[in-house]
Order: structure tokens, then C-alpha cells, then sequence
């Protein structure tokens, strides 16, 4: 059974919807990108998306779709700041 999390993900693939996601990056940075999700994909080092744009992001990376949180981060402090 999918997570509401891979859900969303499931449905925006299918969709071509853009989609808001937050991800923390190979230097532990936390990125934010609009984009449409054009694969999920598995291969040895797990599950990933593949993005418009040909960026790969493992899905342990993903922090949030859309607002809607992966459940290995649904309790992280939002900390993200309009400074």
C-alpha cells in the first residue's frame, strides 16, 4: 500500500503536473525546484526521480511534494526562512 506521499508522487507523475519539491542535495543543502517528474526509476542504489531537466533525486532525499511531507521527514521543523 502507498503512502499518502507516493501518491502524490504517483499522481503528478501520471498528471505531467509541475510540482514543488524540497530535497536535501549531495552537500547536504536543501534545494527547492518547480518542475515536472518524468520517471521513478529503482537501480542498485535504490529509488529515484528523474526530472524535466535530467537531475536525478533518490527518493530518501525528497523531503516534501507539493507541502505533502515523505514519511522520514513528516516531523522535520520547517526552516526554511523569506529573509
Amino acid at each position: 500500500m502507498l503512502t499518502l506521499f507516493e501518491t502524490k508522487l504517483h499522481e503528478n507523475l501520471i498528471n505531467k503536473k509541475y510540482s514543488r519539491i524540497t530535497y536535501f542535495n549531495d552537500f547536504k543543502e536543501f534545494t527547492v525546484v518547480e518542475t515536472i517528474i518524468k520517471e521513478i526509476a529503482n537501480s542498485e542504489s535504490g529509488v529515484h526521480i528523474v526530472l524535466n531537466s535530467g537531475d536525478v533525486i533518490p527518493l530518501e532525499k525528497i523531503v516534501s511534494l507539493d507541502g505533502q511531507y515523505a514519511e522520514h521527514y513528516k516531523d522535520i521543523e520547517d526552516f526554511t526562512c523569506d529573509c
